[in-house]
């Protein structure tokens, strides 16, 4: 059956066929649930990666504040489990929502194994126009990304490796027409590769390619990307913000993300001391081996488990 509506496909159509059919539990990994009472009682689980829009709501559109403001006081009262990715992100609801911690539950998120790993692919390279040396950020591409510190930081860098570009990988996002004006302005476009989104199956070996992978994020909950250029042996600059330090542990580099000049320092140490690269490239596969989807998997069936005894 065909949903014509855009919107509101979880509060009525979802909702109608648990009134309809109702299961012992839902689980839903997004950040809204159906609201309306349900025939019988269903243990309802729902996933909430991250409250950014509550901390730093400048970075979103409005509609988007309001809307997951709303949702997230429903959740609040209506789930009976919350699962989030950090322990940070607990804090935050805890914080910002008043929820009960008993409530909550943090199980990490994974990355396919089997996928990221070392690997070069000189074909992939030409099939995106990339030439090394390069540094590399993969995600959407837009201001609270902080797109444009990245940007800022890599001319620093360049000052020091002539040769040096920087690839923005992914799809244009909230002003990203900023960000390509910002790029045009400082003459440099021919050193900033925007290839656009990256199929997964390349992604590997685009990782593996990069001098330094660039995740200096202005907020996440987790920052799964830090943990698929680890397990490629690529160094990686992310911010100095505990999620990144929780993902990261001590086998990525951490630097003040309002400050192109404090990332442009460690690009150019990572790239400049031969002992430091190999020393994270060793301890970026020790950390990434903590994670993993079956590990996730496992702990979610658990708990599961449990609430339906």
């Amino acid at each position: 059956m065909s949903w014509p509506p855009k919107y509101l496909w979880t509060q009525i159509r979802l909702w109608r066929d648990l009134w309809l059919n109702p299961p012992d539990l839902l689980f839903v990994p997004a950040h809204t649930i159906p609201f309306l009472p349900i025939r019988k009682k269903t243990r309802v689980v729902v996933t909430v990666h991250d409250v950014g829009f509550k901390r730093l709501p400048r970075l979103y559109k409005k509609i988007q504040v309001i809307y997951h403001d709303w949702t997230m006081r429903k959740i609040r009262r209506r789930a009976d489990l919350i699962l989030t990715i950090s322990e940070f992100s607990k804090r935050e609801i805890i914080n910002l929502y008043k929820a009960d911690p008993e409530k909550i539950r943090v199980v990490y998120l994974g990355y396919d194994q089997k996928k990221y790993f070392f690997q070069e692919d000189e074909a992939v390279l030409k099939k995106y126009g990339l030439e090394k040396p390069y540094l590399l950020y993969v995600g959407r591409l837009e201001i609270k990304k902080n797109i444009l510190n990245i940007f800022r930081s890599f001319i620093l860098a360049k000052k020091h490796f002539p040769e040096l570009k920087l690839v923005l990988a992914g799809s244009g996002g909230d002003m990203f027409e900023k960000i390509k004006e910002v790029i045009n302005t400082n003459k440099v476009d021919t050193e900033v590769i925007l290839p656009g989104y990256i199929e997964e199956k390349d992604l590997p070996a685009v990782i593996s390619s990069a001098e330094v992978f660039l995740f200096p994020t202005l907020y996440e909950g987790f920052g799964l990307p830090i943990i698929q250029a680890l397990a490629c042996q690529t160094p990686v600059l992310t911010s100095d913000l505990d999620p990144h330090r929780e993902v990261g542990g001590d086998a990525a580099v951490y630097a003040d993300p309002s400050s192109p000049q404090a990332m442009a320092q460690e690009i150019i140490q990572i790239m400049s001391n031969v002992k430091i690269k190999e020393e994270l490239k060793e301890k970026g596969l020790i950390q990434a081996r903590r994670f993993s989807w079956e590990k996730t998997a496992k702990e979610i069936w658990e708990i599961f488990s449990f609430m339906l005894k």
